[in-house]
Order: C-alpha cells, then sequence, then structure tokens
C-alpha cells in the first residue's frame, strides 16, 4: 500500500484563482515508512506585480527568484499525476483548496484533468477531538504533541508533518486508515473533470440561498441587525439607481426614515429607497446627517408612544444647530405620490444589479458566488510555448485548437515526453 500525503504553496491566490509554485509530498508505506519525498518547486509563471508580496513576505520560505528560475507547472504535470494515481490514498490538510488548485493550473495549461479520490486529514482530526473548529497543522502537532519538522509553510515539510499527525491519530485510536475513513466517511472527497466535489457542492448550495435570499431576504420582512434583509438593504443603498424621472420633490436632499418604521417594513423599505432616488433624493443611514426625517409613530398599549432612538438623534442634532426638517410618514408618501396600501403591495424590487460590472459588493461570500455566476466557465491558460489565453464559454471566437481538443493536443504532448 502506498500513502501520498501532498501539500502546496501559492504564488498568489487573487481572484480566487490559484498559481502554484511548490508541491511538496512525502509517500510511505501503510506503516509509515517513508519511500520517497520532494518538493517540486514550481515557476508560476506570472509578472512581478501579481505575486501575493504579503505570502512572498510572511508565508513562503525562497526567494521570488528561486521560484522564477525553476520549471513551470507543466514541465511537473506527468510526475505530479503519477504520484497521484499510483498512491493507494491521497492524503492532505485541507486538501480540497490544494485540489482545487492542481485543476486551475491544470486548466491554466490545457492539461487533462487529474482524477482521484482523497482524503482531509483536518476532518479526521475535528472528529478526533470532538471540535467543529479547523485547526492548522501547527497546531495540531502541538495538541497531538508531536515534534514534527521546522520550516512551516516548506510544502515537503507541511507533508510531512501532516503525515506524523495521521499516523499519532491512528495510533492512538489503534486503527487501519480503512477502519478511520469507516469512522470519519466525511473527510473523503473527490476531484473529477477539474471540479472537487465538496467545494462544488458548497458554491451550489450558496447559490441557492443567494437566490432565494435576493428573491425575498430571509424570508421575514423585518430588517434585524445582523439579519440577511440588513445585508440586503445596505446592498440596495450602496447600489440603487433612478429607474425614472420624477417631480424631483427631493433633489439634492438626504432622507433619512424612522426606525419604528424601517425595522418591520423590510420590502417597503426598498421601494421607498427607489422612490426617493426616482425623485433626485438619496437615503442615508445617519439620520444625524439628513435634510428630511420622516418620523413614525407606534402607539403602545399604554397610549404613550414608542421611542424612536434615530428621531432622538435628529432633535439632538437640531439642538446643535442642525436643520434637519422633520416630517410625518404619511408627509413623506404624500410627497411621493403613493398611499400606503399602494407601497404595501409593490412587488419585491429587483436584485440583478449585483451581477452588473462595477456593483458594489461588500459581502465576500456574496462576491465569490457572484463572480462564479458571471465567470464561471472563464479560464487563463498558458500554451505550450508560454503563451497566455484567457477565453470564456460566452465568447467562443477566443477559443484555440488547442482549447477546442484538449484531450488530443494533450496526447500529444504525453506521447512527446515519452
Amino acid at each position: 500500500m502506498k500513502y501520498l500525503f501532498f501539500d502546496l504553496e501559492y504564488a498568489s491566490s487573487k481572484g480566487g484563482i490559484s498559481k502554484i509554485c511548490e508541491f511538496g509530498y512525502v509517500l510511505t508505506d501503510e506503516s509509515f515508512n517513508v519511500l520517497e519525498r520532494d518538493n517540486f518547486i514550481i515557476d508560476p509563471y506570472i509578472t512581478r506585480e501579481k505575486w501575493d508580496w504579503r505570502v512572498v513576505n510572511r508565508i513562503l520560505t525562497r526567494e521570488v527568484s528561486e521560484y522564477e528560475s525553476s520549471p513551470r507547472f507543466d514541465e511537473y504535470y506527468y510526475d505530479i499525476k503519477k504520484l497521484i494515481l499510483d498512491a493507494d490514498y491521497v492524503l492532505g490538510h485541507t486538501l480540497d483548496k490544494d485540489a482545487k488548485a492542481l485543476n486551475q493550473d491544470c486548466e491554466r495549461y490545457n492539461l487533462p484533468s487529474i482524477d482521484y479520490d482523497f482524503y482531509d486529514i483536518k476532518i479526521f482530526y475535528k472528529k478526533f477531538s470532538n471540535t467543529k473548529n479547523d485547526t492548522s497543522v501547527s497546531k495540531m502537532l502541538e495538541e497531538l504533541k508531536i515534534e514534527g519538522e521546522e520550516r512551516e509553510h516548506d510544502a515537503e515539510t507541511d507533508a510531512f508533518n501532516t503525515m506524523l499527525e495521521l499516523k499519532q491519530m491512528m495510533s492512538v485510536l489503534n486503527v487501519s486508515l480503512s477502519e478511520l475513513i469507516e469512522l470519519v466517511p466525511e473527510a473523503k472527497d473527490r476531484t473529477e473533470n477539474y471540479i472537487v466535489k465538496s467545494i462544488e457542492e458548497n458554491i451550489i448550495e450558496r447559490e441557492i440561498k443567494l437566490k432565494e435570499s435576493l428573491e425575498s431576504g430571509d424570508g421575514s420582512n423585518d430588517i434585524k441587525q445582523n439579519g440577511e434583509n440588513r445585508k440586503r438593504y445596505h446592498q440596495f443603498l450602496d447600489n440603487v439607481k433612478p429607474q425614472k424621472e420624477g417631480g424631483g420633490v427631493f433633489n439634492g436632499k438626504k432622507v433619512s426614515i424612522s426606525a419604528n418604521y424601517e425595522e418591520h417594513h423590510f420590502r417597503q423599505m426598498l421601494n421607498l429607497v427607489q422612490l426617493i432616488t426616482n425623485e433626485g433624493g438619496t437615503v442615508i443611514l445617519n439620520e444625524s446627517l439628513s435634510d428630511v426625517f420622516a418620523k413614525y409613530d407606534v402607539v403602545l398599549e399604554d397610549d404613550s408612544l414608542r421611542d424612536d432612538s434615530k428621531l432622538k438623534h435628529v432633535m439632538e442634532a437640531n439642538e446643535n444647530r442642525s436643520n434637519i426638517e422633520i416630517i410625518d410618514f404619511s408627509d413623506l408618501l404624500c410627497r411621493l405620490s403613493v398611499t400606503e396600501d399602494e407601497l404595501d403591495n409593490m412587488p419585491m424590487p429587483s436584485f440583478d444589479f449585483l451581477f452588473e460590472e462595477g456593483a458594489i459588493i461588500k459581502d465576500r461570500k456574496d462576491l465569490a458566488v457572484i463572480n462564479r455566476i458571471k465567470n464561471s466557465k472563464k479560464v487563463e491558460k498558458v500554451d505550450r510555448n508560454g503563451n497566455k489565453i484567457v477565453y470564456s464559454s460566452e465568447n467562443s471566437a477566443s477559443l484555440t485548437l488547442g482549447d477546442l481538443f484538449g484531450d488530443i493536443f494533450s496526447k500529444f504532448l504525453e506521447d512527446e515526453d515519452k
């Protein structure tokens, strides 16, 4: 039996596209005797400005010049492929990320996908230590009381230390690797046709959740402090544009609306933002900086009025020489030429603007999913002569013969190498 442990280091992962600069591995038998180990130092074939200099300065253990003077990924491809496909088990720490990076470089150089099952040591450790938290390689060594090799973030060293961690867990539990896999089946993953199963499933789930959220928010009509609807509300404020020309009743005015109304009227607030924008105004979150404030009275059981924190801040601002106009909510609707019933019956506004070029998207998870939907087929490749190719499924005119007949071209390359 052969166990392959591998780890990667990246020159850059900007835009979610990783450029590999180290492939470190350790090959052992089932008793963890080391049969072979090495670290392939790789020229990521990018210009200096595309390197992630935070990673260079804080993580990588070699000079950029050493990487740049090394062979490119395509020159290591068949060695890497043979190592992976000849192994009985492929293992590593957070290996889904590394498998994805390998896929990206295979696509980049127009090389066939390497398809294989693999197992994540980090997930084994979650069950072993009864934790839901991710644990780093160095922290795992410490908690397992293992004296691993030094030089953290050298890919070969990290692969070796990951091997030691699996060996220790199996020793403590007194189980074989196959038995450990039976105990922790969720540690198994697969990459096939350039797609990592677990990553794809997570992205599809996020796409579904994003679509549902854009259609109806979180299902309620409330804008809670840290809720999904508040995030959508802020996105709408960041990106709203006039949909039609109004009469300009709020031309150049900054408008704020009572918290008493805002917190339980998510859909209505989105439509109010659009209506005010159509009238030349801007809805702002900081009521103390507004020109117009619309108050909304809520009467409690004892006939007293519910406190409105925003109104309080507006009155304090006016006491300090601001000149904010305070109007009733009904007056706001009158100026917008809409009744409260009409406002209540307006449909949910569209969030299609999030997919437009230049959209402001501050939430990183949303941005990742939206970019995937927009650019899922966009790939940067490098041909055998080092020429860069960028294409997408929506721009088939830019495809090369190598793109269209990749398997045939790759077979030619394989025969040439042999």
